[in-house]
């Protein structure tokens, strides 16, 4: 089974004790399900599925069934990326992984996953004229909120697995959570 965490770190107590916020509400994972969560996406044995159910059924994991990427991005419309708190150290990162994370960090809004691949689909560059919360209006008629056949037209999108692959990159490398 598939799975991806959801939710942002808030501290760690002792190895296997986890708060985890997410929607407002704070919960406290030990044992199995702390080290599930922080796992993120992997394959799991059956003796752990009822684990992730419980975790999927509190919201602090999105489950599918089968691998690849075409799966992954539509586990990861089901989330919103938002910037992750400050750590040292921080892997650099790679070119199209920048671009997403200046995207995530300064567009004033949480975009969608069919929203980013859009955006890099059409070679929309994250400049100061639709970053911020004083230009999201600007980046609003852009993507257009009002189609709600995005997330199906961006499936079949050319740069969607790039567009996925680099996002796990920034989750792997804590620089973004999934809410």
């Amino acid at each position: 089974m598939l799975y991806i965490s959801k939710g942002i770190l808030r501290g760690k107590q002792g190895h296997n004790h986890l708060i985890i916020s997410w929607r407002g509400d704070e919960y406290e994972l030990c044992g199995n399900d702390a080290r599930l969560w922080l796992s993120g996406r992997c394959d799991t044995s059956l003796a752990e599925d009822a684990l992730l159910k419980r975790l999927a059924k509190l919201g602090l994991v999105e489950t599918g069934d089968t691998d690849g990427l075409l799966h992954i991005y539509r586990l990861l419309t089901n989330c919103a990326a938002c910037p992750a708190p400050w750590r040292f150290p921080r892997w650099p990162l790679r070119r199209r992984e920048w671009v997403l994370w200046r995207w995530i960090n300064r567009a004033g809004i949480h975009l969608t996953l069919a929203e980013l691949v859009f955006l890099l689909e059409h070679g929309i560059h994250p400049v100061p004229e639709l970053l911020g919360e004083a230009n999201k209006g600007a980046l609003l008629q852009i993507l257009n909120p009002d189609d709600r056949l995005l997330e199906a037209r961006m499936e079949n999108a050319f740069d969607r697995d790039a567009v996925v692959d680099s996002l796990l990159a920034l989750l792997r490398k804590k620089y973004i959570s999934l809410v």
